[in-house]
């Protein structure tokens, strides 16, 4: 015998269950706080290249600015059409005193050079001098030919024979721009000289141990703590392969370069479209990783050796009794097969052996019993007994002397309210009625009952009664059938109704009676759930009511689901149900109504040319269906999916096909119209649609209704016609079809904060 199995396979188990979630938690905890590591350090780098762009480009901005403000100033209007001589002394002390405004700490400026070719001179730090006098003047030259009026320029010293800048850089960030600014003709410069080491200043944020670049558009390096790197490209450099990478405004990405691996993380300016770069190397990122990597490895290691400690002790003790046991029927009944067995399976075998042939004797005798009684009860509800052979059936089943005792007898039928959408499953359905079997037994007391049988879905059960008066039978049903019916509520959470039949007199009349409680079920469909309905109020001193079918409501049903709005659709459906249902009616009378409105919308079905394979109805009969359903939550859930939201789909898929085109119609009238009088029903009319129809589309499509986008497109009108013509106000809101002018003004000013004359004033000049 293999006495040491049932011991494996425990500390196995244990070990599976205890050491193995250990090794998970552990490698997820570091994977996680690895990655979360990662990603805060990437999100900090965004966040310090943001801030060196952010840095940069307001002391770029701010001279952008000011130096425009000065070219553009009046004072640079009179200045550029001058030669400058010695007359013009106070004008050229007022223009050095302007530049020399721009040179700050702040702005970076070292020096602003102006030129003008026309009148030949130039002035800058050193004072004015005449243009021809200088070696570099055809370099200057040169930069009128660029192709913006406007542009930053990376200028190596070196390359003029006086230097741009006069400090220990060698390559200055100049701003030029062409002179006059309000001229289309250009004779003259300005160059705004910004020492590229006062930029590498500013990308030196403390406590960054990344490496900051700055490019032009082109990648090529203008600003460097490395001043012999500026003017390369970053692949010359070496920092990246391949420029293929930067395809976004911003981002993130991997790289290996100068044998090792960089983080690159980068942004481009709106401003100027120069690329702020850094690069860091992910060792350093991930070197706090790799110390909770460690930790967490030798955290686990302890924790495994622990368990396995504990495991091969409680593992003993829970196989001690198992032994002892296996070696006292080892002992006592020696096998000479135990070596193939384990210790589980012979004690099983034992077991098995002591009591399996008087328990499988006992429960064939019980379950044959009791399938012949239940077969006998079932045909009494269903079948046509004699009398004589009802007698001889319950002498058989030695029911004769409980029945005996009885006066009076009565049936109820109860039927479980929609199984398949409680919280049990379709493959337990068999338990469940099992359930509701025992519940309904164990209450009632057994000298007072035939046994419960199903017939069908429904549960029938006989009762007798040996000295109650008919009102007292009623009474005591009532209370029984609420005593069941709530605590197979309480026990199971499933909603049951019940039908009670008329009292009865004989056994013979027991068909009767369940076709009686079955009557009573079918008023389910007007009451609802969880009801208790005696056949004896059906109808009861009542006249038939007169019922007004409600035809608009279908009509907007019918509607809805062409329209293949979903929303409307559902809620007329509900309103229909309601109306339906509302007055007290046989459920033949309901049955009319529910396939009057199924011929209908099969009806629209055939008229929208929509086959049965669109709405997924293969080989089945609708009208069976809809016939087997006795709920009204049942029906109106079986109209939902069987029907309406299968063919509002079907409608949906064709209208969106055509709705766009409809939508630009539209567009197009309102831009063609929108000076006069126009409508939608103006619209629908030219279109050949109906105006309803179209508001729904137009509204679809473009989320606006028809008058919303009327009045925001009169008002771009509005806005074009008061910055780009001398149109007067009133002239506007006569175009725009206001009443008057003063209307007009109101709505614009609510729009705008500012009257149409306000606007006009501020944005004209602009333009």
């Amino acid at each position: 015998m293999k006495s040491q199995s049932l011991l494996t396979k425990l500390i196995v188990f244990a070990s599976i269950i205890s050491i193995i979630p250990v090794v998970i938690v552990g490698v997820f905890s570091y994977v996680q706080s690895s990655k979360h590591i990662q990603e805060k350090v990437n999100h900090e780098k965004v966040q310090i290249i943001q801030q060196v762009h952010s840095n940069i480009e307001q002391v770029l901005m701010t001279i952008h600015h000011s130096i425009t403000n000065t070219i553009e100033s009046p004072l640079m209007d009179d200045v550029i059409r001058r030669p400058l001589y010695a007359e013009d002394f106070s004008i050229y002390r007022e223009l050095r005193q302007n530049l020399s405004n721009l040179r700050s700490y702040d702005t970076k400026v070292e020096e602003v050079i102006l030129l003008n070719f026309q009148e030949n001179w130039i002035v800058n730090n050193s004072g004015l001098s005449r243009l021809s006098d200088y070696e570099d003047r055809e370099a200057y030259l040169s930069y009128l030919n660029a192709e913006n009026d406007s542009t930053w320029l990376l200028l190596n010293n070196q390359e003029f024979s006086k230097p741009m800048a006069y400090g220990s850089c060698e390559n200055t960030i100049s701003l030029v721009q062409k002179l006059p600014a309000r001229y289309s003709e250009k004779y003259g410069l300005a160059f705004t000289n910004i020492p590229t080491c006062s930029l590498a200043d500013m990308i030196n944020v403390d406590g960054l141990s990344d490496e900051v670049v700055i490019t032009d558009e082109n990648y090529r390096i203008i600003v460097h703590r490395n001043e012999e790197l500026i003017g390369t490209s970053l692949v010359d450099a070496g920092y990246v392969s391949s420029l293929d990478a930067f395809t976004e405004k911003s981002g993130q990405f991997n790289t290996d370069s100068r044998d090792n691996s960089y983080t690159v993380t980068y942004h481009k300016s709106d401003f100027n479209n120069w690329n702020y770069i850094s690069f860091n190397s992910i060792d350093m990122l991930t070197a706090e990783s790799k110390k909770i990597g460690w930790i967490t490895f030798f955290m686990i290691t302890f924790i495994v050796i622990t368990c396995s400690l504990y495991i091969w002790i409680i593992s003993k003790k829970l196989y001690s009794p198992v032994n002892k046991l296996v070696n006292y029927i080892d002992g006592n009944w020696p096998d000479q097969d135990r070596k193939k067995k384990n210790e589980l399976e012979i004690i099983e075998e034992h077991i098995n052996d002591l009591f399996s042939s008087k328990s499988n004797l006992e429960i064939e005798l019980r379950e044959h019993t009791q399938q012949v009684k239940s077969l006998f009860i079932h045909n009494l509800f269903t079948g046509n007994y004699k009398t004589s052979e009802i007698e001889e059936k319950l002498e058989y089943f030695q029911l004769q002397s409980i029945v005996n005792q009885w006066r009076s007898m009565v049936v109820f039928t109860l039927h479980i309210d929609s199984l398949d959408r409680s919280n049990y499953e379709s493959a337990n359905v068999e338990k469940v009625a099992f359930a509701v079997k025992s519940l309904v037994e164990d209450t009632l007391n057994k000298k007072d009952q035939l046994q419960s049988v199903w017939v069908e879905e429904t549960l029938v059960t006989l009762i007798g009664f040996s000295e109650q008066t008919p009102d007292n039978i009623q009474d005591t049903m009532y209370d029984l059938t609420e005593t069941i019916q709530s605590k197979i509520k309480n026990s199971l959470n499933i909603s049951v109704s019940i039908g009670i039949s008329l009292p009865f007199y004989e056994l013979i009349e027991a068909k009767r009676g369940y076709k009686e409680g079955m009557e009573a079920l079918k008023h389910r469909m007007k009451l609802g759930k969880g009801v208790i309905i005696h056949f004896s109020s059906i109808n009861s001193g009542k006249h038939t009511v007169i019922f007004d079918y409600p035809k608009r409501t279908e009509e907007e049903l019918l509607v809805a689901v062409k329209l293949a709005d979903k929303e409307k659709a559902l809620e007329q459906l509900r309103i229909w149900m309601e109306k339906a249902f509302k007055n007290t009616q046989s459920p033949r009378e309901y049955q009319i109504s529910m396939m009057r409105l199924l011929n209908n919308l099969l009806m629209l079905k055939q008229e929208g040319g929509v086959s049965f394979q669109q709405i997924e109805v293969f080989h089945a009969s609708l009208y069976e269906e809809l016939l087997k359903l006795q709920m009204k939550e049942e029906i109106e859930q079986w109209f939902q999916e069987r029907l309406i939201i299968p063919l509002m789909k079907v409608f949906s898929d064709r209208r969106d096909s055509q709705f766009q085109n409809l939508s630009e119609k539209i567009i197009d009238l309102i831009h063609r119209n929108f000076d006069s009088d126009i409508t939608l029903e103006e619209c629908a009319e030219k279109l050949h649609y109906n105006a309803n129809y179209l508001s729904s589309v137009f509204k679809q499509e473009t989320n606006y209704t028809f008058s919303e986008y009327l009045a925001m497109y009169r008002f771009k009108k509005a806005k074009e016609w008061l910055t780009e013509t001398n149109m007067t106000v009133k002239e506007i809101a006569d175009h725009l079809r206001y009443k008057n002018s003063q209307n007009f003004i109101r709505s614009f000013k609510k729009q705008e904060e500012m009257t149409p004359g306000q606007y006009r004033e501020k944005y004209k000049k602009t333009s």
